[in-house]
């Protein structure tokens, strides 16, 4: 299930952001397993509530190389990378084809329409079903955007913090 897609120029501007023609949007395999590890694990400190760390043990240890390995080896699972010039900055995983498992965007790249350009990819793969996320407080925004709704107040489950979202399927517009 590898591939590989160059950005096409109409991928350019992508709903006002900018997003570079050196960009590849590929399927992720496992030789790629440490450099997801090393892009996730720093991004995912936020996650965790500060007032329950040691119970975070679980998420912490599903950030491991050899996690990622498993998580890109089992079938439930589909990856995809976004690279800049040859470098990861970009992933998002989706669980079932309908759960946002990761999005993660390296802190430099923010702000360039990788994260949409990740979500509308996995929207073309997965469908136009309704999806769900455990999403930071402050990724909330972005996935306000992309259409999700908070589902329940921020909660802790196992040291880790987070806001239930969903978005709704989308369904198609009658052409009139």
């Amino acid at each position: 299930r590898y591939a590989c897609v160059h950005a096409p120029a109409s991928w350019g501007a992508l709903r006002g952001k900018y997003v570079d023609q050196d960009i590849t949007l590929r399927d992720a395999n496992p030789a790629d397993a440490g450099a997801l590890r090393a892009l996730v694990s720093p991004l995912a400190r936020h996650l965790l509530d500060a007032d329950s760390g040691a119970s975070a043990h679980a998420f912490l240890a599903s950030l491991t190389p050899a996690s990622f390995a498993e998580r890109l080896a089992d079938k439930d699972f589909a990856h995809y990378l976004v690279e800049d010039a040859g470098t990861l900055v970009g992933m998002i995983a989706i669980r079932g084809d309908s759960h946002i498992h990761h999005l993660f965007v390296s802190r430099s790249t923010r702000k360039r329409g990788i994260a949409r350009l990740l979500w509308e990819h996995a929207l073309r793969v997965h469908g136009r079903r309704e999806y769900t996320v455990n999403s930071s407080e402050i990724a909330v925004p972005v996935y306000e955007r992309f259409g999700f709704i908070s589902k329940a107040a921020p909660q802790t489950v196992k040291g880790v913090r987070f806001v239930l979202m969903e978005r709704p399927r989308l369904v198609p517009r009658a052409v009139q």
